[in-house]
C-alpha cells in the first residue's frame, strides 16, 4: 500500500514546554493598473494586490469560502493591519499607470485574529502559546487536503475525549502533543475512523 501522508511519534517521559512558533506567511502577486493619475494606479494596485495574497496564501490555513466572504467585506485599512512588511520588483510607472511584482508578508497572529473575528474556520497557532505536557507523545503529521484531514483528525481526539496540544504549523505541516498514558487511546480512535498505524522503530507511522 502506498502511503499517501504519515505521522511520525516519539514518546519523551519528560516534562517539556513547547512555545508555538508564529507562522510566516509571504505571497507575492503581478499588478498592472489603471487609474485617473499614477498615485490613485498605486494605491488601487497595493490595494488589490493585499486583497489577493491575503485570500490566497490563508487559504492554506483556513477555509477557504468563509476567508474570501471576510476579506471581501472588509475595508483596506483592516487588511493593512494583517501585513507585517511589503517589498517591490520591477515597478513601472507612467501618468496613468501603475506596473510591478508586490510582496506582502503576512502576521500571522494578527491573521488569526482577524479570521476569528469573522468567525473564519482556521487552523493558525497563536504564537503566545505555551504548553506543558509531561510524559508525552509527539506527532508530526503533512495533510494534503489540510482543512478537512485536520477537522477530521480533530473529530477523531474529540469523540475519543482527549485532548491535543499543536505546538507548530508551517504550511501543510503540524506538530501537536498528546499525553503517553492517551497514546493507546489515540491509537485506537485514529483506526476506527479509517486512519492506517503502523509501530516503527521509534514510535509509530499514521497515514490516510
Amino acid at each position: 500500500m502506498r502511503l499517501n501522508k504519515w505521522i511520525y511519534a516519539f514518546a519523551l517521559c519528560v516534562m517539556t514546554i513547547f512555545s508555538v512558533n508564529a507562522v510566516e506567511i509571504t505571497g507575492t502577486t503581478s499588478v498592472n493598473v489603471t487609474a485617473d493619475t499614477a498615485a490613485a494606479a498605486k494605491s488601487k494596485a497595493f490595494n488589490s494586490a493585499r486583497r489577493d495574497v491575503i485570500v490566497r496564501e490563508l487559504k492554506n490555513y483556513a477555509n477557504p469560502e468563509q476567508l474570501s466572504a471576510a476579506v471581501q467585506k472588509s475595508s483596506n485599512e483592516e487588511l493593512m493591519n494583517m501585513i507585517s512588511s511589503s517589498s517591490v520588483a520591477g515597478e513601472r510607472v507612467s501618468d496613468t499607470t501603475y506596473t510591478a511584482n508586490i510582496s506582502f508578508v503576512i502576521d500571522g497572529d494578527a491573521a488569526r485574529s482577524f479570521m476569528e473575528k469573522y468567525s473564519v474556520q482556521n487552523w493558525l497557532p497563536s504564537s503566545n502559546a505555551v504548553v506543558q505536557v509531561e510524559n508525552h507523545v509527539v506527532f508530526n503529521i503533512t495533510l494534503l487536503r489540510p482543512m478537512t484531514d485536520w477537522a477530521d483528525l480533530n473529530a477523531a481526539v474529540r469523540n475519543a475525549g482527549l485532548d491535543l496540544a499543536t505546538t507548530k504549523i508551517t504550511g501543510n505541516n503540524v506538530s501537536f502533543v498528546v499525553v503517553d498514558k492517551d497514546a493507546s487511546k489515540l491509537i485506537r480512535a485514529l483506526r476506527e475512523n479509517g486512519w492506517g498505524v503502523q509501530s516503527v522503530t521509534g514510535g509509530y507511522r499514521i497515514w490516510r
